[in-house]
């Protein structure tokens, strides 16, 4: 088949949705499947080159491990702003729906929200070249905006409602990686049980292994025999760094204990200034993904922090990467969340509430006292990874949906015919 992906995000970004795309679209080319990616040229997220002299350019165009990639600009150097971001992303839904007809007709496609106006490029796109399409639903949205507060005009409210019910009658299936999101969408939504799938996200269990702690990483930063308590990922509206950052005041005269803050985002300024003073706390910027496994794997504990008042669902793709190096997540979450309930399911690791700084501290102090109990949540993150987060599962399941699609976009032009 030949096989469009619109993404937002991918590589030279060092997001987790831009490295799940490229690892999906690289397995889609394994099995035999023609593919392209459009995707914005990267403004951010951009680890330094090998060098270290800066990141290197991306091109409008390129083929990269098979997969033929064509990028747009969007108005980066503004997004930090909620009004501006969304302005960008209405934008770069329009201009992917145009860069998709540079690229050979599509058997399928499949779309990556959020954003969720990159709907609007699949609805589009099959308007106009009858393409049918695969939306990969990864937050719900805008009800998330809603949550973090980043959308309360009711009139803007309602508008993006209207697109979320737009994409979600149009897309011809509809994945998403966490179970609650398809119950919200089929007894919410409205949506046909039929046409909504679940398929976690993955990890290339193969490929990243554990490893020891004392790596190249902490050599190169001078942390050997430290406690190191590790987020690497995005600073943005979603992740709140508070607690932890409280947690290590709390913990400041803990010589033997260090917090690495590692990524880019909207709020990492914020967090450099609730963190000043702390000699404790370091700030490292976005690492390349090898770099990056390297850091999970001399991280004696791995936290992944989701502010309180998300209630809608979301498992963020770091966990599976925490998981397949055998270190213990912290995961300091809505203990309604999916997140949570991954953790307790897996035993990868320990859950606290968002509010209570007193009790991430605690946490931490508990694994520092006792590194068999992080061996444990580690070894048994990494059973699960295994089992359930397999890289060639989650293609396999990939791939039939996007043959299901395929289908039913040629019976219903046959029908219109």
């Amino acid at each position: 088949m030949r096989i469009l992906m619109l993404t937002d995000r991918f590589p030279p970004e060092a997001r987790a949705s831009g490295h799940l795309f490229h690892e999906l679209g690289v397995g889609l080319v394994r099995r035999g499947h023609e593919v392209g990616v459009v995707t914005r040229m990267p403004g951010d997220y951009v680890p330094d080159g090998a060098s270290g002299a800066g990141p290197a350019p991306a091109l409008a165009r390129e083929r990269l491990d098979g997969i033929d990639v064509h990028r747009v600009r969007g108005l980066s150097a503004l997004r930090r702003a909620p009004l501006m971001r969304a302005v960008d992303q209405f934008g770069v839904g329009l201009a992917f729906a145009l860069r998709a007809r540079e690229w050979p007709a599509a058997d399928v496609a499949l779309v990556y929200s959020p954003p969720l106006p990159l709907a609007l490029a699949g609805v589009l796109n099959q308007r106009w070249r009858g393409v049918p399409w695969v939306l990969n639903l990864h937050d719900l949205y805008p009800q998330t905006a809603i949550d973090l507060g980043l959308l309360r005009n009711r009139f803007a409210i309602r508008l993006a409602e209207g697109m979320e019910g737009l994409a979600y009658r149009q897309a011809a299936r509809i994945v998403v990686p966490a179970p609650r999101s398809r119950e919200i969408l089929v007894t919410r939504k409205g949506v046909e049980a039929s046409k909504v799938e679940v398929v976690p996200n993955w990890v290339d269990v193969d490929g990243v292994l554990p490893g020891p702690r004392e790596n190249d990483f902490r050599a190169a930063h001078g942390l050997g025999g430290r406690f190191i308590v590790s987020y690497a990922g995005v600073m943005g509206f979603a992740q709140d760094l508070a607690p932890l950052i409280a947690a290590a005041r709390s913990l400041r005269e803990r010589e033997d204990i260090v917090f690495l803050l590692v990524g880019d985002g909207v709020h990492l300024g914020r967090w450099r200034r609730l963190a000043e003073g702390l000699g404790n706390v370091r700030f490292l910027p976005v690492q390349p993904k090898a770099r990056y496994f390297d850091l999970l794997r001399a991280s004696d504990v791995c936290v992944v922090p989701l502010a309180l008042e998300l209630e809608s669902p979301a498992i963020p793709g770091k966990i599976q990467s925490i998981m397949a190096v055998a270190r213990p997540v912290l995961a300091i979450v809505n203990p309604r969340s999916d997140a949570a309930g991954l953790i307790a399911l897996s035993g990868c690791g320990l859950t606290v509430a968002p509010g209570d700084p007193d009790a991430v501290a605690a946490a931490i102090l508990r694994l520092r006292g006792a590194p068999e109990l992080g061996a444990a949540l580690g070894a048994s993150g990494r059973r699960y990874a295994a089992e359930h987060f397999s890289l060639d599962k989650a293609v396999a399941a990939y791939e039939l949906v996007l043959v299901q699609a395929a289908s039913y976009g040629r019976r219903a032009a046959g029908s219109a015919a």
